[in-house]
């Protein structure tokens, strides 16, 4: 029942020990096409073994990374400016542009001092306050002269100088008022008075001795203004008139004299008394402030 040249025909499966790689270039045709699957499935995972080998041998190479450089914030060393040349300050000259809190007491305390001697009517030693601020035991000629009353307007310290061991001597401006003839106070001229004051460490004050009389200091000289104007331009009037409005009433121009870069203008303004002032101003060519 069993034909015989169907099992002629039925080749047997071919088995390979060893793979025939020259036979794999071309392969045969009387072959399966199973056989070329196998062959390149092989080679793939040989491949694929080869490449794994390697990622693990090599050593991983660590990616540089680029650290911007840290800036230091610069130092900044501040120094005392130099003095100008050929000028030499003095200890007297320094305590004199600033002053510390000793200069400060010692002319607080000079100028109390003046305003309570000043205004006792030519009797210092019948003020108590005169002889608190001296030494104990102070001893102070009786009253003299014609005057009966005094009465100090104002004192202000023009100069301080230390004179060592804590004490400071002090030149005191002040101007006083004593009785006119009708009743009424009459202004007697600014004068001038040293006083010497030493100061403790806790600020306190003390005057050592009776006012040193000295000179009032004068002032520099000064150029004299010029010649008024008979044309000052309206720009410049205008503006006068409306500082000097600022201050006080009813202000009108008295004259304008001409200056270098601008003008001097003299206008008279009232103030809340109806008196009226002669005062000055100041102006550019472009009529602001000068």
């Amino acid at each position: 029942m069993n034909d015989p040249r169907s099992d002629e025909s039925t080749e047997p499966p071919e088995v390979y020990e060893h793979i025939p790689w020259a036979e794999l270039s071309v392969p045969s045709p009387k072959k399966g096409p199973w056989v070329v699957y196998l062959v390149a499935g092989a080679i793939v995972a040989v491949s694929l073994g080869a490449l794994a080998a390697r990622s693990i041998d090599r050593t991983p190479e660590s990616t540089p990374i680029s650290v911007a450089p840290t800036s230091a914030a610069p130092v900044v060393t501040t120094r005392p400016p130099p003095a100008p040349e050929g000028e030499i300050l003095t200890e007297a000259d320094l305590l004199a542009v600033v002053p510390g809190q000793g200069e400060v007491s010692a002319a607080v305390r000079a100028e109390w001092f003046v305003t309570d001697y000043f205004s006792s009517g030519g009797d210092p030693a019948a003020s108590r306050a005169v002889l608190d601020a001296l030494p104990d035991d102070s001893r102070l000629p009786a009253a003299g002269g014609s005057g009966s009353a005094s009465y100090v307007e104002w004192a202000a310290t023009s100069r301080i100088e230390s004179v060592g061991n804590e004490q400071f001597r002090s030149t005191v401006l002040f101007r006083v008022l004593v009785p006119g003839d009708d009743g009424s106070y009459v202004r007697l001229p600014v004068q001038a008075v040293d006083v010497i004051v030493e100061v403790d460490a806790a600020g306190g004050t003390r005057v050592i001795d009776l006012p040193m009389p000295v000179g009032v200091p004068t002032g520099p000289s000064a150029s004299t203004w010029a010649d008024p104007s008979s044309n000052v331009p309206d720009l410049i009037r205008t503006a006068a008139l409306r500082i000097a409005g600022s201050w006080g009433t009813e202000p009108a121009l008295i004259e304008g004299n001409e200056r270098q870069g601008g003008w001097r203008v003299v206008v008279s303004v009232a103030d809340g008394a109806g008196f009226r002032w002669p005062l000055s101003v100041w102006l550019t060519d472009q009529g602001d402030p000068a």
